[in-house]
């Protein structure tokens, strides 16, 4: 048996069931049955599709896609009682993209790194559009035999032959697609509808049973809808098998010139601009220090209730941690290093975020405060987790320009598994207090 055709024709097979399952339990699920169990077989179905699809190239993944794949596993696992299921979704989905990128070892910068949104963009855009025709031309190449070890001797006395498999397949995919053409028909006319009605009473289906087409129609804007998902899922994953990075190496490349053509700013320039917002934070301290720090003593002023000190100001703190992400993000890709005052910039910049690390830290003392009051609710650990993201990026900066050395690898791995490892103590908390008849609040 030739063990790669066989995964390559697996997944080939599953391509389709998987996208009507994604549509219909996943995607468009909005029932309160089952939720974690289906995100838990469609996850691991999702992985078996994975792997097909690669070692079905001939390939073998790389050793970081377990990772991934245990994120995925965890986050599956804890869907109703981890953090936020609306994060856990569009975690999934983040991830399940990335690893088509990982598994073909196809990062721009040739590991996981400060290039991940484009990674993300050349894996659910570049590579799933690109790939929109690869479900039929693999169809079209199914064969029962592999020609390609035969001789030519053998291929001219064999004559052409046709892909039973293929063909097989091809019919079974055009039976949902027949049933959609009559359902349509049958909605523009209603005597025709009529017709094809007295027609299903009066066969004895022997061949598709009666429960299968009812089951078709019931669901049809499901099969609609699988058709181009399965498209765009196989397309991703095969098309990422498909490459072999050379095309991200060259395109790795543009990035960095674009990148270098964009630091014309002087790093005195940049200076000034941190350099202000690190004055008005001080000025802050300085007037809200009583007020700010009064958590990390556990007592409060004494115009506050706990709910209303934790409140007061935390989308506001994390808000100004964003914005100062986001002037290191504009430094780093406007500023040119070679120019002088470089290592005024890198002192600022560095000043800029261990303010951020004291405004994560305020919001996480004031989250704890509340927390201890009021106790476990999940909103409450995704809001200490989201502190504590921003704070680790603080904390990868300042080693980054220290060191001189990019940290985004560590970070987006500490991020994923801190959210990860927040999810499974989350749902412990969660099991522990339904356990002891407390019940939970969202």
């Amino acid at each position: 048996m030739d063990i790669r055709k066989t995964a390559k024709n697996a997944g080939i097979l599953l391509a389709y069931p998987i996208a009507f399952a994604y549509q219909k339990y996943v995607l468009l699920d909005f029932s309160d049955e089952y939720v974690t169990l289906k995100k838990i077989i469609f996850v691991l179905f999702f992985i078996l599709l994975n792997e097909l699809v690669v070692r079905g190239r001939g390939k073998k993944p790389a050793k970081e896609t377990y990772f991934w794949y245990g994120i995925m596993a965890i986050v599956a696992v804890t869907y109703e009682t981890g953090l936020a299921d609306w994060v856990s979704f569009i975690g999934l989905h983040l991830c399940a993209m990335y690893v088509a990128i990982v598994s073909n070892r196809l990062w721009y910068e040739g590991r996981t790194g400060s290039f991940i949104i484009a990674d993300l963009f050349n894996s659910g855009i570049i590579k799933a559009f690109g790939g929109f025709p690869n479900l039929f031309k693999d169809l079209g190449s199914m064969r029962v035999k592999d020609k390609t070890s035969e001789t030519s001797e053998q291929k001219k006395a064999s004559g052409p032959r046709g892909s039973v498999v293929g063909g097989i397949l091809i019919v079974i995919v055009m039976i949902p697609i027949f049933c959609i053409a009559v359902a349509l028909l049958s909605e523009i006319n209603p005597f025709f509808g009529k017709m094809v009605e007295d027609l299903l009473d009066n066969i004895n289906f022997k061949i598709v049973p009666l429960d299968v087409i009812n089951f078709i129609l019931n669901n049809m804007g499901y099969v609609i809808f699988a058709v181009p998902t399965s498209l765009y899922l196989y397309g991703m994953l095969s098309k990422s098998a498909d490459s072999d990075g050379e095309k991200e190496k060259r395109s790795c490349e543009g990035l960095i010139r674009w990148r270098q053509k964009c630091r014309r700013i002087s790093p005195f320039v940049s200076s000034v601009i941190a350099g202000l917002f690190v004055a008005l934070y001080l000025v802050f301290f300085v007037y809200e220090g009583q007020y700010l720090f009064s958590a990390f003593a556990g007592r409060l002023p004494e115009e506050f209730t706990a709910a209303e000190y934790a409140r007061r100001g935390f989308f506001e703190l994390t808000g100004i941690m964003f914005i100062n992400m986001l002037i290191f993000l504009l430094i780093s890709y406007f500023e040119n290093r070679e120019l002088m005052g470089r290592k005024a910039s890198v002192a600022i910049t560095c000043a800029l975020m261990g303010e951020s690390i004291v405004f994560a830290m305020v919001s996480f003392s004031k989250l704890a405060l509340y927390y201890s009051r009021f106790g476990y609710t999940p909103k409450r650990l995704l809001a200490m987790w989201g502190t504590l993201i921003f704070a680790a990026g603080a904390v990868m900066v300042i080693i980054s320009l220290l060191r001189k050395k990019d940290c985004s690898r560590a970070w987006i791995w500490f991020t994923a598994s801190s959210f990860a490892v927040m999810s499974v103590i989350s749902s412990l908390i969660y099991i522990g207090l339904v356990y002891l008849g407390l019940g939970v609040t969202t």
